[in-house]
């Protein structure tokens, strides 16, 4: 299998870096627009790089450019016979997208949209226990994600990065959509959603950088997301308030914390791995889906499509100040 990675910079990298734990060097290529970038990736890595972008030489596509570009590229790989991964988000809007959705459904093509945190094991670990209903019903849920944008890549200007750059795909809200992504495979779809967003002189980008999210689901629970590009202390963590019981997981700490009312004792897990271990998973996922070419139940481009419509709402709901109902 050839596998060709669009765009060396931090998550390009990251999956190289792991892709050569599983397959051979030798089949794995790079492409970048920058040279110089280009250059340094595929000596660091010691793996293929090529100047041109023939799809049709590859197997699979790993599309890790900025999102305004995903779906275009995504398109051209498909109708040259290649399967693709997206990195998060799928796009930073809609257009493309169904005729995206119809040319993989044509070309018999596997999309792949990487919702990494659907393969971390504190999180896999919290949805069985949800789903054994151990603590009883599931009545409220707050997902908090914060980091100082300028922390996020500290070697790169952050101004020239994507992720502060609006015309680009960038903001907290699509850029940080692992949260509603999460939710949703935890819970299922909102039916309400209430937003508000605003940009901030803290990094003085023309992006949204804090964003507060209401969300309710089926059986009155509701949720709320705290999303933010100027947390000085980085924090990823999810607390979940059940009849019988407290569920909280902490990226940062590794670890899933139970609270049982029947004792009143906490029981403290450690997940026992580090962060990189959920793209690992994340990529030998993606290689043994190709490999029996049957679609992603887990990361399908209808779970990508499905998250980025809903990002997509919160985002319209804090324009126009509405409450909507799905």
């Amino acid at each position: 299998m050839k596998i060709l990675v669009l765009g060396g910079g931090s998550i390009g990298q990251r999956h190289i870096s792991n892709l050569v734990k599983i397959i051979s060097r030798n089949c794995i290529y790079l492409y970048d627009v920058e040279k110089n970038q280009l250059d340094f990736v595929s000596k660091k890595f010691k793996i293929n790089s090529t100047d041109q972008l023939i799809y049709d030489a590859y197997d699979c596509l790993f599309i890790c450019t900025p999102p305004s570009t995903h779906i275009s590229l995504a398109i051209n790989a498909l109708k040259c016979g290649c399967h693709v991964f997206i990195e998060k988000p799928l796009s930073s809007n809609s257009k493309g997208i169904s005729l995206l959705q119809k040319l993989a459904k044509k070309k018999n093509l596997l999309v792949f949209v990487g919702y990494t945190f659907r393969f971390n094991s504190g999180l896999n670990n919290i949805k069985k226990i949800l789903q054994k209903k151990q603590l009883g019903k599931p009545l409220s849920v707050s997902a908090y994600f914060g980091q100082y944008l300028p922390d996020w890549r500290p070697k790169q200007n952050y101004k020239k990065n994507y992720s502060a750059i609006k015309r680009l795909g960038g903001g907290i809200i699509h850029d940080s959509s692992h949260e509603i992504d999460y939710l949703i495979w935890l819970f299922g779809n909102p039916k309400e959603i209430q937003s508000n967003y605003v940009t901030t002189d803290i990094i003085k980008t023309d992006v949204e950088g804090i964003a507060e999210i209401i969300l309710k689901f089926k059986n009155n629970l509701l949720g709320t997301i705290h999303l933010d590009f100027i947390r000085r202390e980085y924090r990823r963590s999810v607390e979940i308030l059940c009849e019988n019981g407290i569920l909280f997981w902490s990226l940062k700490e590794n670890k899933i914390k139970i609270f049982n009312s029947k004792n009143n004792k906490w029981l403290i897990y450690s997940t026992k791995e580090n962060t990189n271990d959920m793209y690992v998973q994340e990529i030998k996922h993606v290689l043994h889906c190709i490999k029996q070419k049957k679609p992603s139940n887990v990361i399908g481009l209808d779970n990508g499509i499905n998250s980025h419509k809903f990002s997509n709402l919160i985002i319209k709901s804090g324009k126009t100040g509405k409450r909507l109902s799905v």
